[in-house]
């Protein structure tokens, strides 16, 4: 496996540990001496040894709610450089803040796992995670920019778009979640795109793959086909690993799908939660008309179209009008 920072990544095991625990030491002090909160949560707790760690209290969403918006940070507001806004449970507002140096540490960490997929200054990636460029997909854009290699640095706004930008741009690695990933596949299938004819060499999900698939690649593998694939798809096969690009069966395919099932449970859930007057407040809203128009529209108060709006936001994980009608698109409920 390629490695960004051998003094880190190749440290031995010793040295590792003892850099973590001085490490975590000093964030627990930080944290004691400028967070009222985590003074309270902490007390007297000390810590001797990483096994320690299983007696640090949790920071919840609640410790969260009740902070908002700087209760909980750490440093003087003069040196938070970007604000991540959110929503919690229920729609509560939640805030995250990063200093430069921050930053800076997020996007290497991200460049490692990126080094270690194998991404290079000469790859083209393009970051699809549905949820902003300024969110869960910044930091890939950071740790990309950290490998020097090109990115997309905005996020598609539809399917069609993006298989337009993997045509256009040639992206050479794509970093996704497993609903898009199945999405696109089905995309490829029903226009009958050949998925070689795309430059993609590699795909980094963002959840687990299955065990048989991960021990397969990690052993080396270029492809993974099942005994029984017909002899033209393996010869097509044989000739994209020979071009550096990997295969995946159908099969298989469905059989990975199949693990990530229950992990879209929940968002199901959520998806079956919103009520008819729910979309057709996103529909309005994709109009482009404002909560006192919509409000006229549907004989609501342009505050009771407001509130309703941060339940729906809350339903879809979004933190804004734009990303929930993106999302309520991506997801087909508009």
């Amino acid at each position: 496996m390629k490695v960004l920072d051998r003094r880190y990544e190749m440290m031995p095991r010793d040295e590792l540990e003892q850099l973590q625990l001085e490490r975590l030491q000093a964030l627990l002090a930080r944290l004691k001496r400028n967070v009222r909160r985590y003074r309270e949560l902490l007390g007297d707790t000390r810590i001797e040894s990483l096994a320690d760690i299983a007696r640090l209290p949790c920071t919840t969403p609640e410790n969260l709610a009740e902070a908002f918006p700087y209760g909980m940070f750490a440093l003087p507001l003069r040196e938070v450089v970007r604000l991540h806004p959110a929503l919690g449970f229920r729609g509560t507002p939640l805030v995250t803040g990063y200093t430069r140096t921050a930053l800076a540490q997020w996007g290497r960490l991200v460049a490692r796992q990126l080094v270690a997929s194998g991404v290079t200054a000469n790859d083209v990636v393009q970051v699809c995670l549905g949820s902003g460029v300024y969110r869960g997909a910044s930091g890939y854009v950071m740790g990309a920019e950290t490998v020097e290699a090109s990115v997309i640095a905005e996020e598609p706004f539809h399917i069609d778009s993006q298989l337009a930008m993997l045509q256009s741009y040639r992206p050479t690695m794509l970093v996704t979640t497993p609903d898009n990933a199945r999405e696109l596949m089905k995309t490829l299938q029903h226009r009958r795109i050949d998925p070689p004819s795309l430059h993609l060499r590699t795909v980094l999900l963002s959840r687990p793959v299955s065990r048989e698939t991960r021990q397969a690649l990690e052993a080396g593998a270029d492809g993974y086909l099942l005994k029984s694939t017909p002899p033209d798809q393996l010869i097509s096969a044989i000739r994209s690993a020979v071009r550096g690009r990997r295969q995946l069966s159908p099969e298989l395919l469905d059989a990975v799908l199949e693990d990530f099932k229950t992990l879209s449970r929940e968002q199901t859930r959520r998806d079956a939660d919103l009520s008819d007057e729910d979309r057709e407040i996103l529909k309005l809203t994709a109009q482009g008309l404002t909560n006192r128009e919509i409000g006229r529209e549907l004989g609501r108060s342009e505050i009771a179209i407001k509130k309703r709006l941060q339940v729906i936001f809350a339903k879809l994980g979004a933190v804004d009008r734009a990303h929930a009608v993106a999302e309520a698109i991506r997801r087909g409920l508009i």
